[in-house]
């Protein structure tokens, strides 16, 4: 395995600047054609025969032979597992639950009504009715991410929250506590493609849902984003992002940990770019990177990262470094800067943003309150964090008085008829008499 031995540090509207520009912009786009065509059979199986199909996938994939009566875990068994968390991932847990939900609470859709002489408008807001939550079991397991999904649903009103989560001799502790601390006691031993198409269409042991959301692999990504318009979802997530902003006032080693905190996900492409306005800084922030790797547990991961993985670009002025920001759009946005409350006012396309050298994009991850489940990809041009508005909908109502339908009707009767729906038109007409 070659030493990593260099972190490019490359103008932005250079020559490399650009190929750089494109490499990074390549890497969101990719898409795995093989992944497709196989989570679209699981897909089709399930939905078509269910358990059965869900059964035999689960065997195939996961060597776990299940059925009707195992496929749910007991809530002693969430219980018994949960119990076995260290005291301090039980407090840690605990904090970061309290936190996201003080910052939660103040979310959330609005009803109103509006009255006048010829009409009564609302706008109902309902919470989705039962939610399910995909939570990984592979490599590694993310509790946290337990408590960013669940907590922001209850809020809403969920009425139901699911869980899945792949078969394993036993539950992980730390998630089966988060799972036992937020109640969720609807929990199946199932994952992959075929667990999302399960909550999708539903079998007969698992009932559909109507929204999924978590975290997972490219085959689980795949199958949520192939079920969308069944369910909703929470979103198509990439790979982990962060761009931090950052001039001489940022200790260049914070720096270098907060690129390589998105960096050491490891699947290749994650992005992780440094931009400043200064050649010192890019210089300094290169050379603390590297040191970073050399003494880094996750060496091995981050070494084989791609050059373009992590990048700092050198831009000409403060309007530049912003203008490339917004135009990236990424997950995760650090300001380090002296002026960083006059740097966020400019900021337009982010999903999280961080503010000064005390707030790495870790606090986000866990501690912060704010919520970790972002869009990638550069949705954030569009797209929100996950919060309680996700897990709500809005419904508009109307009511029309005598005198207001009777005003309106010319008005919507050329309407109609200009778009050929005559019994639009007439459905109006006839009761006013036109």
């Amino acid at each position: 395995m070659a030493k990593r031995n260099e972190i490019p540090i490359v103008e932005i509207n250079s020559d490399a600047g650009k190929r750089f520009m494109h490499l990074i912009e390549s890497a969101r786009k990719k898409r795995d054609k093989e992944v497709n065509g196989a989570v679209s059979a699981v897909l089709e199986a399930v939905q078509k025969r269910g358990d059965e199909a869900l059964f035999e996938f689960t065997e195939k994939f996961d060597r776990r032979k299940l059925d009707a009566s195992t496929v749910r875990l007991q809530q002693e068994e969430i219980a018994e597992s949960a119990q076995s968390a260290s005291p301090k991932l039980k407090e840690a847990i605990r904090e970061a639950a309290k936190r996201i939900e003080q910052y939660h609470k103040e979310q959330g859709g609005k009803g109103f009504t509006i009255t006048t002489d010829e009409s009564t408008l609302s706008q109902v807001i309902k919470p989705l009715k039962r939610v399910g939550l995909y939570v990984p079991g592979g490599y590694t397991v993310y509790p946290s991410t337990v408590l960013m999904n669940v907590i922001p649903a209850t809020i809403a009103g969920v009425q139901e929250v699911v869980a899945v989560t792949p078969p394993r001799d036993t539950l992980d502790p730390g998630i089966a506590y988060a799972l036992h601390y937020l109640e969720v006691n609807e929990v199946y031993r199932i994952g992959g493609a075929q667990a999302i198409a399960a909550l999708a269409y539903g079998t007969e042991s698992i009932r559909a849902v109507d929204k999924i959301v978590g975290p997972g692999n490219s085959y689980v990504t795949e199958a949520k984003r192939m079920v969308y318009g069944s369910v909703d979802i929470d979103s198509v997530a990439g790979p982990s992002e962060v761009v931090v902003i950052a001039d001489q006032s940022a200790d260049p080693t914070f720096v270098a940990l907060d690129l390589l905190a998105q960096a050491e996900h490891g699947s290749g492409d994650e992005t992780a770019i440094c931009i400043t306005e200064s050649k010192t800084v890019a210089e300094n922030v290169a050379r603390a990177t590297l040191e970073e790797i050399g003494r880094s547990p996750a060496k091995e991961t981050l070494e084989k990262l791609p050059a373009h993985a992590i990048t700092i670009f050198l831009t000409s002025s403060r309007t530049e470094t912003i203008e490339l920001s917004d135009s990236i759009a990424p997950e995760h946005l650090q300001i380090i800067t002296e002026n960083a409350h006059e740097d966020l006012k400019q900021i337009n396309n982010a999903s999280a943003i961080f503010l000064g050298p005390h707030t790495p994009v870790a606090m986000g991850d866990y501690m912060a309150g704010t919520n970790h489940v972002l869009p990638t990809g550069g949705a954030a041009r569009y797209a929100s964090p996950l919060g309680v508005d996700s897990f709500q909908k809005r419904i508009s109502v109307a009511e029309m008085t005598p005198e207001g339908l009777k005003h309106v009707a010319p008005f919507l009767s050329v309407f109609a008829r200009s778009e050929a729906f005559v019994h639009h038109a007439l459905s109006v007409e006839r009761r006013v008499g036109m």
